[in-house]
C-alpha cells in the first residue's frame, strides 16, 4: 500500500489531513496559518510554524519568517518574487530572495539527478 506524505493540523475540534503535493505554500499571519492549496478554500488554523515544520519534506523551503513555500509549484523565480500555481505572487526581500533561490536551485538539480537515475539521461 503506497501512502501519499500528509500534514495533520486541528482546525477548532475538526482534525484535517492535506496531501504536501496540494500545498502551495504557508503564510504566517498574526497567529494564524494560512496553508494555500492548489485546489478548493485555504485553511485557516492557529498555530505555529516549529509545529509544521517536522511534517514537511525536502520540497519545502523557509526563506521568510512569514512564508514557507512549496518548490514544487514555482512557476516562476522572479525579481525578488516567487509565482506559484494559480498566479500567486510572493514577494520577498533581496536577502530572503537569495535564500529561496539557493534553496530552489538545489531542488531543481536534486530532482534532476532523481529523474536521470530512473530514466537513465
Amino acid at each position: 500500500m503506497i501512502t501519499e506524505k500528509m500534514i495533520y493540523i486541528k482546525k477548532r475540534q475538526t482534525r484535517l489531513a492535506i496531501k504536501l503535493e496540494d500545498i502551495l505554500y504557508l503564510e504566517k499571519f498574526r497567529r494564524q496559518i494560512i496553508v494555500h492549496i492548489t485546489e478548493g478554500e485555504d485553511v485557516r488554523v492557529y498555530g505555529k510554524f516549529d509545529e509544521l515544520l517536522p511534517m514537511l519534506d525536502e520540497r519545502f523551503a523557509h526563506p521568510h519568517q512569514s512564508y514557507i513555500i512549496n518548490m514544487q509549484h514555482i512557476i516562476r523565480l522572479g525579481s525578488n518574487e516567487v509565482i506559484m500555481r494559480r498566479s500567486m505572487k510572493i514577494k520577498l526581500g533581496n536577502h530572503c530572495f537569495a535564500k529561496m533561490k539557493k534553496a530552489y536551485d538545489k531542488y531543481i538539480k536534486d530532482n534532476i539527478i532523481k529523474y536521470c537515475d530512473r530514466k537513465g539521461c
